[in-house]
């Protein structure tokens, strides 16, 4: 197999909400080669243990990013080097919130999800929780990277909530985001989360190219069904990522859909790339 590299051909973080920074993040080293996107997971309730950033969903989102700057050591698997970076995350966090760790209630601890990957030896590795997905194209064909299954998930959750009243959704939603943190299904305080990774390798040839994207942006493949997988790589490389978050945001202002959603214009983020032979 010949020696590969990664390089990065455009990104995106779309917030959906004009004047916001958003909760999603992304980020790469072409060098080191690697590459994410994240998804801070809303907030839940009014506590903002983490005054100076807009949301603790942004906040934790931020961090992470932020600590995979740093690359994974030579042979050092994704759940070793994820809880390395979970640790440093939570000792960061210990000197920015305003309310003591041990005192935040789970349905306040934030999480995000996240799709990460390191390109070595002509192969990519990939490492994810929750719901932020990758796209791999070879050819005419495209591999599914990540939890598919949660998008369509998330809409039925999404329809059940929105048949209540807000004091009930709130309620839902907070013991679900407690759950999550007992479970540790997303990343979050709890270096312990590095356990339950999902990971995938996939061998690499020249040309191959690469989505990582939030849940926002994959929503064009699943729940919307507007692209397939094929059809949505075939969009990014003629238009770029601008021009799926344009596709995106049109489905999502069209009056008369039938599609629940919590956020009706989620945040978007995403990393496209190419890999090239070495030299």
């Amino acid at each position: 197999m010949p020696g590969v590299r990664m390089v990065v051909l455009d990104t995106v973080n779309d917030p959906g909400t004009p004047g916001r920074m958003g909760d999603d993040r992304f980020g790469f080293d072409e060098a080191a080669g690697t590459a994410w996107a994240l998804d801070g997971a809303t907030d839940v309730t009014d506590l903002r243990p983490f005054p100076n950033a807009e949301s603790g969903a942004a906040w934790i989102a931020e961090a992470l990013s932020a600590r995979l700057m740093v690359p994974p050591a030579a042979d050092e698997t994704p759940k070793a080097y994820f809880a390395k970076a979970l640790t440093d995350v939570c000792a960061r966090a210990e000197t920015s919130t305003r309310i003591p760790l041990d005192d935040l209630p789970g349905e306040a601890r934030p999480i995000a999800s996240g799709m990460w990957m390191h390109v070595a030896s002509g192969r990519a590795m990939f490492a994810w929780l929750g719901d932020c997905m990758a796209l791999l194209r070879r050819g005419g064909s495209v591999t599914v990277i990540g939890s598919p299954g949660k998008a369509e998930a998330e809409t039925v959750t999404a329809r059940r909530l929105l048949a209540v009243s807000p004091e009930e959704r709130l309620a839902q939603l907070q013991t679900d985001r407690r759950r999550s943190n007992a479970n540790r299904t997303c990343f979050g305080l709890d270096p312990h989360a590095a356990s339950n990774l999902e990971t995938q390798a996939v061998s690499l040839e020249p040309g191959d190219t690469i989505c990582l994207m939030s849940d926002g942006l994959y929503r064009l493949v699943s729940p919307y069904a507007t692209h397939t997988p094929e059809r949505f790589m075939a969009l990014v490389a003629d238009t770029g990522l601008s021009g799926a978050v344009a596709a995106l945001r049109a489905f999502e202002d069209a009056p008369g859909r039938d599609m629940p959603r919590l956020k009706a214009r989620d945040d978007a983020c995403g990393v496209l790339l190419r890999i090239d032979a070495m030299g």
